[in-house]
């Protein structure tokens, strides 16, 4: 009886060690169900959010030399000391074109890759 107890409790142990565990980021804005169906029927897309909620964007001084040539998208108004994501940031990710955001107030941008250079 013991052996069966002690089998049952390692079973669930392993099975709760298991179960889907997600990037908090990602949970801030998706429900645990929703990536829990992502994960198990379009992985594809579940490891492109993975990626790009890490390396979708960056966040640093305008080049002086290339502030001219820069295309800005907008203007948005941030703390750019802050951990950001394009998700927090309500940036949407285009297919093959980079897009750059001036923070408000500084000498700083947002610059979002594209999604042909995150995959």
């Amino acid at each position: 009886m013991k052996v069966i107890t002690l089998v049952s409790m390692l079973f669930t142990f392993a099975s709760l060690s298991y179960s889907q565990v997600h990037d908090a980021r990602l949970l801030a804005h998706f429900e645990k169900i929703e990536l829990d169906e992502l994960k198990a029927n379009h992985p594809e897309e579940y490891q492109f959010l993975n990626l790009a909620i890490e390396k979708a964007i960056f966040i640093g001084p305008i080049p002086q030399e290339k502030e001219k040539d820069i295309t800005f998208d907008g203007e948005i108004e941030i703390d750019p000391n802050g951990n950001h994501t394009y998700l927090s940031l309500g940036i949407e990710i285009k297919e093959n074109q980079y897009q750059y955001f001036r923070i408000k107030g500084t000498n700083q941008l947002v610059g979002v890759l594209p999604k042909s250079l995150i995959k």
